[in-house]
């Protein structure tokens, strides 16, 4: 468990002539320590993500992994309470998209003190960040991630981060912990609800993933409301990868290993720990997307974010989130995928065809209407389209996204899905990818390719052909 409590007990203090304890407790997760005023009821959730009953005060937050010899800048180890969607944050005042106003951690400009508390209702969630810390992109912190040209800045800039939720009573043990974002911390969720008789037990590959590293790469929180570019600078670089296409092969490969993988609940606890993770990153993703949040399509940057929702509304039977198909919520798979028609033929021998010129300019014609196609911002920028199987970021999301439509097919989602172009361009994909033979620098994953061989011809719906 990454969480641990502590208490303190302050100095003594005179009162009228009577002495008595100054009380407080620390809560550490993640290298994260927020000193709290009192004796609040705490714990942790089923994540191990600490609770605590509020309403509380934070005295300090610091941390116990940034290097004593470098010196956080003003505004960097920055924290947010429920965090909303916005291309600003809070966090680490190196990058453009801070906002010292969304920075929790400051009162009135300065740190967070007893003097000065930061006072947390019931329905609060704080979310605090580890700063990378460094004086120059050759100076810095033991491990910090290379800088990146465009901001000078490490990418991603954040470490760490913890996440503590204050509730109104403790939840039930065995509990998911609600989303960070949002007021809304009802506890909806425990393990005990996950059905696991959902889990198709398919014959196993022997690219198989190690279900042990499986389970550590889920098992801190994934900080995701901020999004596009910079959005990834505040992925906690001990948590999670900073870009998308990366994000996805993890979802997928979490996804995948569970449908081969045997045992109920308690059977094997490294498919409990995976099955929880990815519960959770969807219970969170769902907290961004009602909040207005949502995942555009943009290059490689939001991959992955619906196919989490809809597992975890499956395994819990969660009528919301099973209903994600039907969401006005942006999602990047539904956005790139469409079926060509007269638009595209006319789009595409027109002067506002504008497609990325890095790649070879192929236009469409009236023999490709009907085919379900990819295109990098087609439902906003259809001019951006390019039949070209070298069209720029489509082999990056080619890696992943069929690894969305195999699960979702081999545990029977694809009409809750609801976007059936994007399951017949996964199909033609893989089908070109197996008869073009070319080395791409993106590629799926083995295990992703194995188990596309041997069970997609099993999975509901007729594969698509290669055109």
């Amino acid at each position: 468990m990454r969480s641990s409590l502590r208490f303190l007990f302050g100095a003594w203090l005179l009162v009228s002539g009577l002495a008595g304890p100054a009380r407080a407790v620390e809560i550490e997760s993640n290298g994260i320590i927020w000193t709290l005023a009192g004796d609040p009821a705490h714990g942790t959730f089923v994540t191990g993500d600490p609770w605590v009953v509020g309403p509380v005060k934070v005295t300090g937050i610091r941390n116990t992994l940034n290097s004593p010899n470098f010196t956080p800048k003003p505004g960097q180890n920055g924290s947010m309470v429920n965090p909303g969607v916005t291309s600003r944050q809070g966090y680490d005042s190196t990058l453009a998209s801070y906002d010292e106003s969304l920075n929790a951690g400051l009162i009135n400009g300065n740190p967070v003190s007893a003097d000065q508390p930061l006072e947390l209702p019931p329905g609060s969630t704080l979310v605090s960040m580890v700063s990378w810390l460094y004086n120059s992109p050759q100076d810095g912190e033991p491990g910090i991630p290379r800088f990146n040209g465009g901001t000078d800045t490490p990418r991603p800039a954040t470490r760490s981060a913890g996440v503590l939720t204050v509730l109104d009573r403790a939840p039930e043990p065995g509990s998911f912990r609600p989303p960070y974002s949002g007021s809304d911390k009802t506890v909806k969720f425990n393990q005990s609800m996950l059905d696991y008789s959902k889990l198709p037990k398919l014959e196993p590959v022997g690219s198989a993933p190690n279900l042990s590293s499986l389970a550590q790469a889920m098992a801190k929180p994934w900080i995701d409301h901020v999004n596009e570019y910079l959005g990834a600078f505040i992925h906690p670089s001990e948590h999670m990868p900073n870009y998308g296409r990366d994000m996805g092969e993890v979802v997928v490969d979490s996804s995948l290993a569970l449908l081969i993988t045997e045992g109920g609940p308690g059977a094997n606890p490294d498919k409990d720990r995976i099955l929880r993770n990815l519960v959770q990153f969807g219970i969170d993703l769902t907290g961004i997307a009602d909040q207005g949040g949502g995942w555009p399509a943009n290059g490689g940057h939001h991959l992955g974010r619906k196919w989490p929702i809809l597992f975890a509304g499956t395994m819990l039977n969660d009528p919301h989130m099973k209903n994600v198909g039907k969401w006005e919520t942006r999602f990047q798979e539904n956005e790139q995928t469409f079926y060509v028609t007269q638009a595209e033929v006319d789009l595409t021998h027109s002067p506002q065809w504008k497609p990325d010129k890095r790649a070879e300019l192929v236009p469409y014609s009236a023999e490709d209407i009907g085919m379900a196609e990819w295109g990098i911002r087609h439902a906003t920028k259809p001019e951006t389209d390019n039949r070209s199987w070298d069209a720029t970021y489509r082999e990056v999301n080619g890696a992943v996204i069929p690894g969305f439509a195999l699960a979702a097919r081999l545990m029977g989602l694809q009409e809750a899905w609801n976007h059936d172009a994007f399951f017949d361009y996964c199909d033609r994909y893989m089908k070109w990818r197996e008869e073009d033979g070319r080395r791409l620098s993106n590629t799926a994953s083995n295990f992703l390719k194995d188990m596309w061989t041997a069970h997609r011809a099993g999975a509901p719906g007729k594969p698509a052909a290669a055109k």
